[in-house]
């Protein structure tokens, strides 16, 4: 399959709603195309997660998993995406480990068991937070899961993919998922990179460094714009001074200069007149 008629099958997938009777399985083949099969309420949950229970076990075909030369694995496009691509990370739903152990577990907070969504106005913010409604951590040990392995950008990267908050599953129910969504067009083997946030680091004594290879790259951030200056050499009489200076200031300079020659030169024609 080329290139041109994968990119033309794989399109952003709808949100689910706890309106739609089903969702079709947002997962795609290896090739591009999409999973036809119809996903339903697994516990009684009102948005099930958004996969099969073969992609559940798989993965999306369109991101693999693959080695990196220095930290463990790390999550790739198999083939161009487009921005507003869905992935639903998943998990058992359990307690937190301890730092000290590895993990890949994320903070569970179920969604509103009769709209499915993780919005709530009466909350400030409009979301439902760790003190309303955190039940515990959705871990991927032992799961098909994959987005588990979307590192974090380092300090020169930045993420391509982030959650969206909406998460599927039921209070105190056996899994539970969170959405994901690219942010950008995501070229094939970029890696996808989302947002550990700033104490996951602290907590485990871990440096933050570039993940990013010749191989798999990771996006960069954008190099703040640097201001223009022209180097210039200004006659200071002894023709000694060379610096960069501002060409507004180098104008204001010269005119000054200029002024202070035309009045020495009238000086001292009066002087030999007098």
């Amino acid at each position: 399959m080329t290139k041109t008629t994968i990119e033309s099958q794989v399109q952003p997938q709808k949100r689910a709603k706890v309106s739609d009777q089903f969702i079709q399985c947002w997962a795609h083949s290896q090739t591009g195309k999409r999973c036809t099969a119809k996903v339903t309420s697994r516990e009684g949950e009102p948005i099930p997660i958004p996969y099969c229970e073969r992609h559940l076990n798989s993965g999306d075909g369109a991101l693999k998993v693959v080695n990196h030369p220095f930290f463990g694995q790390a999550l790739v496009a198999r083939y161009d995406l487009p921005a507003k691509y869905r992935m639903a990370y998943w998990g058992k739903r359990g307690r937190c480990s301890s730092c000290d152990v590895e993990d890949r577990a994320i903070s569970y907070y179920p969604p509103n068991p009769v709209t499915g969504s993780n919005i709530d106005p009466k909350i400030a913010g409009g979301r439902t937070l760790k003190r309303h409604n955190y039940n515990g951590v959705l871990n991927p040990g032992g799961t098909g899961d994959i987005i588990q392995y979307a590192a974090c950008p380092g300090p020169n990267e930045k993420q391509n993919m982030r959650s969206t908050f909406q998460y599927f599953g039921l209070r105190n129910g056996d899994l539970g998922g969170l959405e994901f969504v690219t942010l950008v067009p995501v070229p094939k083997n970029t890696q996808l990179l989302h947002w550990y946030g700033s104490g996951w680091w602290e907590e485990r004594g871990i440096k933050r460094q570039d993940v990013g290879t010749k191989r798999h790259p990771a996006p960069l951030r954008d190099k703040p714009a640097k201001k223009k200056q022209r180097r210039v050499v200004v006659d200071d009489d002894e023709c000694t001074l060379a610096k960069a200076v501002d060409l507004k200031e180098l104008t204001r300079s010269i005119g000054v200069e200029w002024a202070n020659r035309e009045e020495q030169s009238e000086q001292k024609i009066v002087d030999t007149t007098t």
